[in-house]
Order: C-alpha cells, then sequence, then structure tokens
C-alpha cells in the first residue's frame, strides 16, 4: 500500500470517529450516522456516486423515524446538508441553491428540484476499492452512534453486508446483571435454563454504551430479548418510580398485548437484595432519548 492511500484511509476513518453532532442536553443525534450507513449501502452496491435528496428523503426520513431520538416531524435535510461540513459529503452546486431567509440551509423545494450528494471523490473510491475499509468504516459507525441490539435491524434497512464479529463489550456484564436479577426478565419474569444454565437472557444498558453509558449494574437491566428490543427501541420505557411504560403509538393486537401493552404500569423487577438500583440520571436520559412518547394513558 502506498504512503498516500494509507494517509488516506487514515484520514477517513479520522474523520469519521470525529463526526460533528449536534449537542444539547445530552441529546442523541444520529443524522449524520444514518445518512452515512444509507450511503455506504449504496457504495457497496455500485450505485453511482451521486444520489439526489429527493431520492433518499423518504428513506432518511424513515431511518430517523425508527432510529433516532423521539421526534413527531424528523429532518432529513439537515443530515444532507451539513454533513458536508465533516468533510465526508459534497453536493456539487450546493451554493447556488436558494436559502431560508437568515439561514444556510437551503429550501427544501430547491432541495428536492435539484440537491444531489455523496462522498468526495478520493473518499468514494477509495471505499470501493477497498471492501475491508468500508466495513470498517460502518462497524464504527454502528459502534460509536447505536446500541448492538440495533445493528442487524439496521444494516438490513440500509441493505449493507458486513462479516466479521462484532465488537468487544466488557465480558463480564452480562455475568454481573443477570446475577443481580436473579437470573429473571425484569419484565416478564422468563428465566429460561438449558441443562441447569441460565439462557436466552440478556443484559441491557439503559443509557446506551455507544452514549457513555457504564457497564454496572446501575445502569444494567436483565431482560429476555424480546422486551431488550422493546426498551432499546423506546417502545417501553421506564418511570423515575421504576414502573414499566408503553408507548402509545405502540399497535399490533393481542399478540403485542400479550407482549408488551399488559405490563404497562406495572412494577419493574429490581436487582435482588444487595445490589444497587437502576441511577436515576440513565432512567432519565432512555426517557428522553429513547422512549417514543407519549405514554399510554
Amino acid at each position: 500500500m502506498s504512503p498516500r492511500i494509507s494517509h488516506a484511509k487514515q484520514r477517513l476513518l479520522g474523520l469519521i470517529q470525529e463526526i460533528r453532532t449536534w449537542k444539547k442536553e445530552d441529546r442523541r443525534a444520529p443524522h449524520k450516522p444514518l445518512l452515512l450507513l444509507l450511503a455506504l449501502g449504496r457504495v457497496q452496491r455500485g450505485d453511482p456516486r451521486w444520489v439526489r435528496f429527493s431520492d433518499v428523503e423518504e428513506k432518511l426520513r424513515g431511518l430517523l423515524q425508527s432510529y433516532g431520538p423521539p421526534s413527531d416531524s424528523p429532518q432529513p435535510e439537515l443530515p444532507f446538508w451539513h454533513l458536508q461540513s465533516d468533510e465526508l459529503w459534497e453536493i456539487p452546486g450546493g451554493e447556488s441553491l436558494k436559502k431560508r431567509k437568515g439561514k444556510q440551509l437551503p429550501l427544501i423545494g430547491e432541495m428536492r428540484r435539484s440537491a444531489k450528494g455523496g462522498f468526495p471523490g478520493d473518499m468514494d473510491e477509495l471505499l470501493r476499492e477497498d471492501p475491508e475499509l468500508l466495513r470498517q468504516v460502518a462497524r464504527t459507525l454502528l459502534d460509536e452512534h447505536f446500541p448492538a441490539s440495533y445493528h442487524e435491524d439496521l444494516l438490513t434497512a440500509v441493505d449493507l453486508e458486513l462479516s466479521g464479529p462484532p465488537s468487544k463489550r466488557d465480558p463480564d456484564f452480562r455475568d454481573h446483571v443477570l446475577n443481580a436479577y436473579g437470573y429473571q426478565c425484569a419484565v416478564c419474569g422468563l428465566a429460561p435454563l438449558l441443562d441447569g444454565m441460565s439462557a436466552a437472557l440478556e443484559a441491557a444498558h439503559l443509557r446506551w454504551h455507544s452514549h457513555g453509558g457504564p457497564s454496572t449494574i446501575e445502569n444494567g437491566i436483565c431482560l429476555c430479548p424480546l422486551h431488550h428490543k422493546g426498551l432499546d427501541l423506546g417502545v417501553m420505557g421506564i418511570s423515575q418510580e421504576r414502573r414499566i411504560v408503553i408507548s402509545s403509538r405502540l399497535h399490533g393486537g393481542e399478540a403485542t398485548e400479550a407482549s408488551f401493552g399488559r405490563y404497562h404500569d406495572q412494577l419493574l423487577r429490581g436487582p435482588v437484595h444487595g445490589y444497587p438500583p437502576l441511577l436515576p440520571q440513565h432512567v432519565k436520559w432512555h426517557a428522553q432519548q429513547v422512549f417514543k412518547s407519549p405514554p399510554r394513558r
């Protein structure tokens, strides 16, 4: 590998790790990472470098709705435009687009009519020529901005294929959390044993590991896979009184009610005697950044 190519790869990885996401009151902002994952899927499939905003607007809106923070009106135009400031995106002719009054962002009609974007030329070429680099970039985006329970579904949503083992996390976290909760799901009480060993239970980070959540019992909950996914998707939350809350946006018939709805307003099973409870700041973070409000009445 030539020094020039090696330097270009390191620069790309450095820019990916230093993405400037909007920050206010500890809010999570995965808008740019979602656009980048969508763009990586296009590169992997061999699609053209440039993609029109109008062609990805609804797809990106859906990703923001599903994997972004609670919001009634996701704005896919924001990452499509502002990712340019991270030197990872280009919009040819963008400076000529008519801007909103008093802002640098173009009018939405202008973007739908004329805006197209893509990776800068040298980065686009690198990613197409080096599949392992593309996978490394994608894995970094996933690990830095999303919980592990999102990864498989998110990769499917952006049509991106990764190989290789997942990133390593604290190997003792699961054992500590499951032991603290008596090896049963804190929501439904599921406590499966296989040949005398606990099976199918998972340790969930309430405040995500990717967003500074510590791998401690005060931030961990023992859950079955279904309720772990529900917690991370914001289908289910926890009140400051440690009661289970279910989003009013969840629908799906009798089976859904049996799996989630019937637990609304029930007390979450806490750790067994001698173990610390969930910290209020982690409960608050999840309620503000993940739970799909409003809760059911």
